[in-house]
């Protein structure tokens, strides 16, 4: 499971007594193909009906992708959110406000995968900048425009997700499923590790790692194990 974590405040002062917000996404069918379960606590308003993520393409994008599509399922019950209204000069806002994804399991608690803050840097209600981090793509930064008259922060990390991520304030294109062109080796199907697209690159050498200790990574895999890496990593 993933469980996104946002507070009032930036990275270094979050604790329990500022977390405005709280997202959990877990699988509802695990596949190539993943179906996923999303819930979200709001401070103020409780926990909002959950959704259903479906059809969503493992190890094929960002996570924030996953985190702003879960977002957008349980706001706005829908794959798409709605444009964002012109900036109200009299708009709610934050000053500062970070989001910390974690991977949840029972073998690995609370594994960082991202992080995020938000901040208006000037005196100017609703201009922000963010700066994202994540495991395998790095760092990425936004400037954007964001005001309502009520400050939603599950909206807002959403927004700055879209910003980052395609420029815009909505979702861009769904990633595609990534497989690896194969070619038969020795009466196996292989492929060349190296031709993979991230993050799936990364995350099936750690998931050979993990499951063939000390081995010696092989450049040309089995086709067979990349379809475990999928529907079991």
């Amino acid at each position: 499971m993933l469980r996104v974590s946002v507070h009032a405040g930036l990275l270094r002062e979050r604790c329990p007594q500022n977390q405005i917000a709280a997202l959990d996404i877990a699988y509802h069918k695990r596949a190539a193909m993943a179906d996923y379960l999303a819930s979200l606590q709001l401070a103020g308003k409780g926990e909002l009906q959950p959704a259903i993520l479906a059809g969503y393409p493992r190890w094929a994008g960002s996570v924030w992708d996953l985190v702003a599509r879960a977002i957008t399922a349980v706001l706005y019950r829908s794959a798409e959110a709605p444009p964002v209204p012109r900036v109200d000069k009299r708009c709610a806002y934050a000053t500062k406000m970070c989001a910390v994804v974690q991977r949840v399991t029972l073998d690995d608690p609370g594994a960082q995968l991202g992080t995020v803050e938000l901040l208006q840097p000037g005196r100017v209600r609703g201009e922000y900048s963010a700066t994202f981090t994540e495991d395998i793509f790095g760092p990425r930064t936004a400037t954007f425009s964001y005001g309502t008259k009520q400050l939603n922060p599950a909206d807002l990390l959403l927004r700055a997700i879209c910003h980052s991520l395609w420029g815009i304030d909505v979702l861009g294109p769904r990633p595609a499923l990534i497989l690896p062109a194969t070619m038969r080796v020795d009466g196996e199907d292989r492929f060349d590790l190296q031709s993979l697209a991230e993050p799936a690159r990364t995350g099936f050498s750690r998931y050979q790692a993990n499951r063939i200790p000390l081995a010696k990574p092989e450049p040309m895999p089995k086709a067979q194990d990349y379809v475990a890496f999928l529907t079991r990593a």
